[in-house]
């Protein structure tokens, strides 16, 4: 499935319809009144279920290998100093399973942080419970979600700041096919794929991309080609 990056849109549309059957959910949040709090709510959802949590990261680990829930939720404050570090391990020992990070502060250089780690998205505890459904359904669905405000910021964040950045417009054909891939989420591998290309060949246009959009990450060229796509008013 093609992995695209949500922008949060807390005036848009609800959660999806009722889905055929629940989707499995892990936790590794602390203390266990909070998890149980939060795991009272989720299952008031008809199409969620939460299948396993964990206290720390080798609970977590196990929960990840034997119960495989599509999405995990990780609270970032609560799991230790070293989040970032926890995410990354995840992500390489259970590639498949989404992480949607749950953090008091939902700036620009947390987005980056995490999103880099290897996690789909992340939700401000600032947050309401309906935009936690939204987000854990859109990061079930391939799609990367972030506050609309904060990865704005975070794209600032990404590029130099020392010259405007240019749009789209000064890619060639191909180079926005690229860019377009990367805004949903393909590697390399699947890229070349799809443009029946090499990998060494999209590796190519993607440092020319950087380069002519003075941008220096996945990141910053996905949400660049997002904000680009995203219909004018």
């Amino acid at each position: 499935m093609r992995q695209r990056l949500r922008l949060e849109d807390t005036g848009g549309e609800g959660s999806p319809g009722k889905a055929s059957r629940r989707l499995d959910l892990g936790l590794a949040i602390r203390p266990a009144l909070h998890r149980d709090v939060l795991t009272r709510l989720l299952e008031t959802a008809p199409d969620l279920r939460v299948s396993g949590y964990g206290e720390n990261e080798d609970e977590v680990l196990k929960v990840l290998s034997k119960l495989r829930p599509r999405v995990l939720l990780f609270d970032y404050e609560a799991m230790g100093p070293n989040g970032e570090s926890i995410i990354s391990r995840l992500h390489r020992t259970a590639p498949a399973v989404r992480i949607l990070v749950i953090a008091r502060r939902s700036s620009e250089e947390n987005v980056v942080q995490v999103l880099r780690a290897g996690a789909s998205g992340l939700v401000g505890k600032e947050q309401d419970f309906a935009t936690l459904v939204r987000a854990i359904h859109a990061v079930a669905a391939g799609e990367l979600w972030a506050d609309r405000h904060t990865a704005a910021q975070a794209l600032e964040h990404l590029t130099e700041v020392s010259a405007p950045v240019p749009g789209l417009e000064s890619l060639t054909k191909r180079e926005v096919e690229v860019a377009d891939a990367i805004a949903f989420g393909l590697r390399n591998k699947e890229i070349a794929h799809q443009l029946s290309i090499s990998e060494a060949t999209v590796k190519s246009h993607l440092n020319v991309i950087f380069r002519k959009l003075k941008i220096d990450s996945r990141l910053a060229l996905a949400m660049l080609a997002q904000e680009h796509s995203q219909p004018k008013d």
